[in-house]
């Protein structure tokens, strides 16, 4: 289905072909003689008929015989649909609609591989620091079977409990979406926002104190993060402010100081279940 797209805008990169299409858009909805758009262009026909041949096979150009005379007319509806599908597929609609404010309410989901760990506590965080005015969810590429024990264990050790602790896949619609793992980058659709925080992911085997420390640096990543975004997102800016902000809180707590001009609220201590875990590692 992409191939269709791919080769209309392969072949628009022959400035000849360019300029045959911009040509005879100028004149819709009349069909153009040959002869004369190679008169025009200043080149041979016999130089002009191979190109022709294959903006016509794209679906650029309409065909229309009279005798002898072939006549052609631009199609740039084509056209339109490949640069829709570059704008949506290859650029997540980054290109373009960046003065579009974002839908309302806003609702925004976090995306990890498994939905077991970094997106349900990506989600638990959001929730605390978002409440009320943002609607927030978390999904899985591949969910996994169960949510991770250590994780949830974290999550209410610091009073960060969730409505549904099951993986699941990510639902659609979200305006804002953040991938927190190179798999879930990939898996990115086309929306609103997109923006990639890439976390640390936890060992899947091996000690608890090593895997709690990685699942408390998520944590205190993403908390510093979302309170910036809080005060990113209460200012009414237009998409593209914000996700141009999505980006540069991508980078870690530096850029997020500079996103949101202050130091990130100063985090409390709670209880942590790594000590409880000490035994068994």
């Amino acid at each position: 289905m992409d191939e269709p797209h791919r080769t209309r805008l392969s072949l628009l990169g022959h400035p000849l072909r360019a300029g045959v299409l911009r040509m005879l858009v100028r004149r819709l909805p009349k069909a153009v003689a040959a002869g004369e758009i190679a008169e025009w262009l200043g080149v041979p026909p016999s130089t002009l008929s191979a190109h022709l041949a294959g903006l016509t096979g794209a679906g650029l150009l309409v065909l229309e015989r009279d005798g002898p005379v072939r006549r052609y007319r631009a199609a740039p509806e084509p056209l339109g649909e490949a640069l829709g599908w570059a704008r949506a597929d290859l650029c997540l609609g980054r290109a373009g609609a960046a003065q579009a404010p974002l839908p309302a309410p806003v609702t925004m989901a976090f995306l990890c591989d498994d939905n077991a760990a970094l997106s349900l506590i990506a989600e638990a965080v959001a929730r605390h620091r978002l409440p009320g005015w943002v609607h927030v969810s978390s999904g899985g590429v591949t969910p996994a079977a169960r949510a991770d024990r250590l994780a949830l264990e974290l999550l209410a050790a610091r009073g960060l409990l969730l409505p549904v602790a099951a993986p699941h896949p990510l639902a659609g619609g979200a305006g804002i979406v953040v991938a927190l793992c190179p798999v879930a980058a990939a898996a990115l659709e086309d929306g609103p926002v997109r923006a990639y925080w890439p976390l640390h992911p936890p060992p899947e085997a091996g000690r608890l104190i090593p895997k709690a420390m990685v699942l408390h640096d998520a944590v205190r990543a993403l908390d510093a993060r979302l309170a910036a975004l809080r005060r990113i997102l209460r200012s009414d800016l237009p998409r593209g402010a914000v996700q141009a902000a999505l980006d540069d809180l991508s980078s870690g707590l530096p850029a997020g100081d500079r996103a949101c001009a202050s130091l990130p609220e100063p985090r409390q201590r709670s209880a942590s279940p790594a000590p409880q875990a000490s035994a068994a590692s």
